[in-house]
């Protein structure tokens, strides 16, 4: 099935421009990915009560292709693209105009609450009953290797950045990402996408360094492994 919602940008997801913030845009992507699980039966809550697994995120790559500002009106479409053994990986759109203005790849994968291992898909409820939708976008991953370089921050994980499997929410990370740029640079060099890889999980009360792998490459690490890689791109300056 592919859910089809019809929305108007609110104010709390944009930035300081007036428009589609890149936290935003992940929390719009998370809501519409978290929705559709739902109504399939196979979203977190559900995993985790029925299968004994949780879905965790491997990698997200939103490409944010066209502007969207406060109070646009716009359509989202997300949909299962595809699944193997022990990958689940769904498609969003945002469509203004019937152009997509944000296009969002995510790849999850379900992990045993008691092992810790990864479970197949079809032992949480993926299968004949959730047949992968024709997708509209074609969205290639990179394979850069990232490599701590210089300390830029360290955070504490606090209770606000949890979700409901306890562990660190994704948006949390976002945050924690975009901060590394000004208000000024974001206004200037606007975000054209944005690539996170997630290595392993982080919780309440971890202490996380944030390091710099070279220009606007980062990524986030737990005593000294990493937990989060990220890759920004950004449009030319903006004068």
């Amino acid at each position: 099935m592919k859910l089809i919602k019809h929305s108007t940008l609110a104010a709390s997801l944009c930035d300081a421009t007036v428009g589609l913030s890149v936290a935003g845009a992940f929390g719009i992507v998370e809501d519409l990915v978290t929705e559709m699980m739902g109504q399939l039966h196979i979203d977190g809550v559900t995993c985790m009560r029925e299968y004994g697994a949780m879905w965790v995120f491997v990698r997200n790559r939103i490409e944010m292709r066209k502007p969207l500002k406060w109070m646009d009106t716009y359509v989202a479409e997300c949909c299962i693209s595809s699944f193997t053994g022990v990958k689940l990986v769904i498609d969003t759109v945002l469509k203004k105009e019937n152009e997509i203005a944000v296009a969002s790849r995510l790849e999850l994968c379900a992990v045993d609450l008691e092992t810790g291992k990864i479970r197949r898909c079809d032992t949480v409820g993926v299968g004949e009953n959730t047949p992968p939708e024709a997708t509209e976008i074609d969205i290639k991953f990179c394979r850069d290797r990232f490599e701590a370089v210089k300390l830029l921050e360290e955070i504490s994980v606090r209770s606000g950045d949890i979700d409901f499997c306890r562990h660190t929410n994704n948006i949390s990370y976002v945050r924690y990402l975009i901060n590394q740029f000004t208000v000024k640079e974001l206004a200037q060099t606007p975000v054209t996408a944005v690539e996170i890889q997630y290595a392993g999980q982080t919780f309440e009360g971890d202490t996380l360094q944030i390091y710099s792998c070279g220009e606007n490459r980062f990524t986030i690490m737990k005593n000294g492994t990493a937990a989060v890689n990220c890759i920004f791109c950004l449009k030319d300056r903006q004068d």
